[in-house]
């Protein structure tokens, strides 16, 4: 293997999501990727982890997407991309050892725990966890806000639907992670989100007082 195994995964995983034939169609999925790796790799570093092995595992993790045929392949897309992963790995001529925990990190990110094949060691882990911080980050936030249109939603709308956020994101704080580092990442995004959402319902619930005094004969 003569050139970086890295840098020849973030050509690869670039090669698929970046195809003109899906005509843009994975761009944010790109883009998540790269910002997973980023994520897995300050992990890694401050965990002591093999650096080059988890970028590698958070390049490839969701690239099963492309070969994703029914809701329920999305559903296991770890699988897949994990398939996909130890081919690509097998013809650079990655090390087996990292091969197999890189393999497996990608397999069980988008599996429950009792649903593992075996126990999982921190570094495979961490490929979800890395996963799992970008998706509930500030970009994720934004795009959810957007997506359900909030600007345009009365009032009391948004006090019930971030009374459910408040609560869905209180409860993942107990969700397990693999590392100390991951932890201290997972708990800052759920803080943000729990933040954003009570200041929010407290601005809704301002607003929602008004309305009735300002309605009332």
């Amino acid at each position: 293997m003569n050139q970086d195994a890295a840098s020849l995964a973030l050509d690869y995983a670039g090669s698929l999501f970046l195809d003109e034939a899906q005509q843009g169609k994975y761009l944010k999925r790109w883009e998540h990727t790269l910002r997973v790796a980023a994520v897995g790799r300050k992990i890694a570093r401050a965990e002591g982890l093999n650096t080059e092995a988890m970028t590698i595992a958070c390049l490839l993790h969701d690239i099963g997407y492309l070969e994703c045929r029914t809701d329920e392949d999305c559903d296991h897309h770890g699988a897949i991309s994990a398939r996909m992963a130890r081919r690509f790995l097998e013809i650079v001529g990655y090390g087996a050892d990292l091969t197999e925990q890189i393999c497996y990190g990608i397999l069980i990110h988008t599996e429950e725990e009792k649903e593992f094949p075996r126990p999982a060691s921190a570094f495979e882990l961490s490929v979800a966890d890395a996963d799992n911080i970008d998706r509930f980050d500030a970009w994720r936030m934004a795009s959810i806000l957007e997506q359900d249109k909030f600007s345009e939603q009365a009032p009391q709308r948004i006090i019930v639907a971030a009374e459910r956020r408040i609560g869905l994101y209180t409860g993942y704080k107990s969700v397990r992670v693999g590392t100390p580092t991951a932890r201290m990442l997972w708990d800052r995004c759920l803080d943000m989100q729990i933040c954003f959402y009570q200041r929010l319902r407290a601005q809704m619930e301002i607003t929602a007082a008004g309305q009735r005094i300002s309605n009332t004969p």
